[in-house]
This record gives structure tokens, C-alpha cells and sequence, in this order.
């Protein structure tokens, strides 16, 4: 152990670890990098995090909502057991600092609600302040409900990620670092060339005019819009983008019960499709089914809790 290291040289080790493991750096740099710096302006001649350092940062840092501080507070947790792992006293913060979060409910929506929403997108008003939004929108929902993906995984497609001849889509680089191949079906490949043609050259394949990717938060702007001006949802709590993905697997399952297949056996290769590291994450959707498809004999029960008893 080096005494004389800082909380930010230990910091720089630390990522650097876990990067050597195959965890990605921006996923410790965006929250940590905060509180590290924070401890760089007091008094930290000791070169450890002590709990009076974490709670003065977590209240410099209100309002952060739940599930913000609850992923800040486990990276930061995990710097604090590397610096005991090299002999310093510091302080780990223990499941008392996890705050309660909302879980929201996935919103399942019928076919009918599936036409009015798109219907919707697809009438996005121009505007001055989101340039060629009105040609982005359509696109990009459309690709995140036909192919299942998370929100961010869009976004950060490349327009070389997209092979507009085969219609194969390379996300690089998503949760947990993993890459995969996904395809597109004839008609979202037909639809994503004419709006390539239109866009032209440009880094990636969904852009603002200033040249970078569009951001997640102006993604889900855009989403409740298109889902204010539907009037489907009057209750206050409104669709997220991450409904879509929910909506494309549940569809898929359905499809299958409904073409009598064998749902166990299909479970494997939607796991691969949507990028689960855990096969378990994927038959979690098996309790978003409604309750005829949920009976029905394309889902062998039994054998599922042979196989998977967490399902």
C-alpha cells in the first residue's frame, strides 16, 4: 500500500482495474469521477473516504432522484472496498444508503393503442429548436419497437453499424459491455434507407444538426409528447421508451403461442437477440403475457421450473 496516494490516484487504479476486468469506464468516470472530486476540495491529507466525505457530498449533490443516487452510491461503494483491499480504513457505506425506488409497471399496450401511438409519432410537428425531429422520430421508435431495443442502444448506432444492404444492425458495446448482431425486417430496412438517402453523410445514424448523437432525454421528450397528443394516457403516468422493447418481446412470445411453438425451446435465441446475460431476464416477460396466452400449451410450466426456479 502507498499512504501516500490520494483518493483520486487510488481512483485512477481503481478504474483502471476494473477496465482490465471488461467493465466500461464511462460507467465509474460519470458518477464517481463527481464525488472524487468533491473529496479533492476538502481536507483529504488521510488519502481515504470516511463517511463524514460521503454524506457531505450526498447532501451538496440534492435532489438527485432515487435511482441516481442509488447507482452513484454502489460505484462509490465499490471504491471505497478497493481501498480497504490495499489497507486503507475507509469507510463503506452499507445497505442503509440505498434509497427506495419507484418500479414502474410496463406498459403492455393493445393493438389498437399500437396504431394511435404511431399514428401520433408519425405527426410529430417540425421545430425550430430539434431540427429534422420529424424525420428522426419515426425512424428511430419504429427501430426500437421492431427490433427490441434499449433506449440508448440507437442512439449510439453509428451509420456504418447499419448495413443497409443485408439490413443487419451492430450494436457495439451496450449493457455490460457486450456486442451483438441484430436483423431487420424488410419493411424497417426499406424505411431506414429512404431516411438515410434523405439525411445523407453524418457520424451517426440518428444526429443532431450540430453533428453528435441525439441524447436520451431529448428521446423521451419526444416519446411523451407523442404520447400526450395521442390522449390514450389520462392517468398521469405516461409510456416510457423503454415500453417499446417491453411491447416488441411480449408480441414476439405471443406470436409464437399463437403459431403453436414451442415457447422453452425459442426462449434461448430471444435471450441472444435482446442482449441478456442472464436467460432469467428474458422469461421475466413471460409474466407481462396476458393470462390466455399465460395458460396456453406453448408454455411448459413444469419444465421452466425444473430449468429456471427463479421464473
Amino acid at each position: 500500500m502507498n499512504d501516500k496516494h490520494s483518493i483520486l490516484e487510488d481512483f485512477e487504479d481503481f478504474v483502471a482495474l476494473k477496465v482490465s476486468l471488461g467493465y466500461r469506464e464511462v460507467s465509474y468516470r460519470a458518477q464517481v469521477s463527481q464525488f472524487v472530486a468533491f473529496c479533492e476540495c476538502c481536507d483529504t491529507s488521510a488519502g481515504y473516504i470516511t463517511k463524514e466525505l460521503l454524506d457531505a457530498w450526498l447532501v451538496d449533490r440534492q435532489p438527485m432522484n432515487n435511482g441516481t443516487q442509488n447507482s452513484a452510491v454502489s460505484r462509490i461503494r465499490q471504491l471505497c472496498r478497493y481501498q480497504v483491499s490495499i489497507g486503507k480504513p475507509a469507510f463503506v457505506p452499507g445497505p442503509e444508503y440505498s434509497v427506495p425506488q419507484t418500479h414502474f409497471t410496463p406498459c403492455i399496450f393493445t393493438e389498437g393503442e399500437v396504431r394511435v401511438l404511431f399514428n401520433s409519432i408519425d405527426s410529430i410537428r417540425p421545430s425550430i429548436q430539434s431540427p429534422n425531429k420529424e424525420y428522426i422520430v419515426p425512424v428511430l421508435f419504429r427501430m426500437m419497437y421492431c427490433c427490441g431495443m434499449r433506449p440508448g442502444e440507437p442512439l449510439a448506432l453509428l451509420r456504418t453499424d447499419v448495413n443497409l444492404d443485408s439490413g443487419v444492425v451492430f450494436i457495439r458495446q451496450s449493457k455490460k459491455s457486450k456486442d451483438r448482431r441484430i436483423v431487420m425486417s424488410a419493411d424497417l430496412l426499406a424505411l431506414c434507407r429512404r431516411y438515410d438517402d434523405l439525411h445523407g453523410s453524418r457520424t451517426f445514424f440518428f444526429e443532431r444538426s450540430d453533428g453528435r448523437k441525439c441524447p436520451t432525454h431529448w428521446m423521451t421528450s419526444q416519446f411523451h409528447i407523442c404520447c400526450r397528443d395521442t390522449a390514450l394516457f389520462s392517468d398521469g403516468q405516461l409510456p416510457r421508451p423503454y415500453d417499446l422493447r417491453h411491447n416488441h418481446v411480449t408480441r414476439t412470445i405471443m406470436r409464437w403461442v399463437d403459431e403453436g411453438r414451442d415457447v422453452s425451446s425459442q426462449m434461448p435465441y430471444l435471450s441472444a437477440y435482446l442482449g441478456h446475460s442472464e436467460i432469467s431476464y428474458t422469461y421475466y416477460y413471460l409474466s407481462l403475457l396476458p393470462e390466455r396466452i399465460r395458460a396456453s400449451a406453448g408454455i411448459d410450466w413444469d419444465k421452466l421450473a425444473v430449468i429456471y426456479p427463479e421464473v
